[in-house]
């Protein structure tokens, strides 16, 4: 089962019916640290997180001890584009010890559709050794896919000239030093280098994320820290307000991804200064909810098929 976009009440849901209508003796959690769901279930249960997946104390115990008795959730565990990770290659011993498992994930790809295919691994990984993704390996598994479209929107901070010709300055200097280092160093230092020219434009009343501590404030959070404090203010922001504002986004799409997993906002406002590398992240975030958007819309007509 691969149940994609699945809230932490569906997934507890879901993992007590299976329990009691498979006689499941024994459950088997494997999580990534920062997204860890809490299950109660009728029958001993064990969490796994990423790091102790491919630990030899963890890896061969679990295969003596994984049998057809025991559900394996495998729980919002998309963490690297990468196929032949060695994480989800030890996951895969544990996964072919067992016909029961539930593939949880909140988006169905990290960056493309190509990505699903990790997923269709996890449920069945010598059936897709190899192969590229196919809308219709849909049809072939027990697969729900649901959607929870992002309202996206742009809000931009003017800027002086002297911040502009900063800027431009910045960005001849980043290109004249770059030598044999990873040219994709080059946007992801003027996105920051811009976001401080945003920090006139904070609202005291709305909270803001950005990609480091630079800002020094309270309603100004990071992707990796999210301070509890910060999310506890949602209940007092008026409806039609953004959950959050952007200052700068991370570069990995993956933590992005987190961010909007770990908060689930109906709405983003993006504060952009308008320059080329605001546009530049702007335009990719844009195309990224467009891909996740379609790729949901024909999961659904797949899944009409199938039923």
């Amino acid at each position: 089962m691969i149940r994609v976009g699945f809230s932490a009440e569906e997934k507890q849901t879901e993992v007590v019916q299976y329990v009691r209508e498979h006689s499941i003796r024994k459950v088997f959690v494997l999580y990534w640290r920062d997204l860890r769901t809490e299950y109660s279930v009728d029958c001993e249960i064990e969490y796994v997180e990423w790091a102790d997946i491919i630990m030899y104390k963890f890896f061969y115990r679990l295969l003596e001890e994984i049998d057809d008795t025991c559900l394996i959730v495998v729980d919002e565990l998309l963490r690297t584009q990468n196929r032949g990770e060695l994480t989800y290659n030890c996951a895969h011993h544990f996964l072919n010890q067992t016909p029961h498992k539930i593939i949880y994930e909140w988006f169905p790809f990290i960056e493309d559709e190509s990505d699903f295919m990790i997923l269709l691994d996890y449920q069945d990984k010598g059936r897709y050794r190899g192969k590229g993704f196919l809308f219709d390996y849909l049809r072939q598994q027990d697969v729900i896919v649901r959607h929870h479209p992002v309202e996206f929107e742009t809000q931009f901070a003017p800027i002086t000239e002297a911040q502009r010709k900063a800027y431009e300055k910045k960005r001849d200097h980043l290109f004249d030093s770059l030598g044999m280092k990873d040219p994709d160093t080059i946007p992801r230092n003027l996105h920051v280098f811009v976001g401080s020219f945003k920090k006139p434009f904070i609202q005291s009343d709305l909270r803001h994320v950005a990609r480091n501590k630079r800002f020094n404030l309270e309603n100004v959070a990071t992707y990796r820290t999210l301070d509890v404090e910060l999310s506890s203010q949602l209940s007092l922001m008026p409806m039609d307000k953004p959950d959050y504002i952007v200052l700068d986004f991370p570069h990995r799409r993956i933590d992005f991804n987190d961010f909007l997993k770990t908060t689930k906002p109906e709405k983003v406002v993006f504060l952009s200064t308008g320059l080329p590398v605001d546009n530049y992240y702007q335009s990719e975030f844009e195309s990224w909810l467009k891909r996740v958007g379609d790729f949901c819309a024909e999961a659904s007509l797949r899944q009409q098929d199938r039923s």
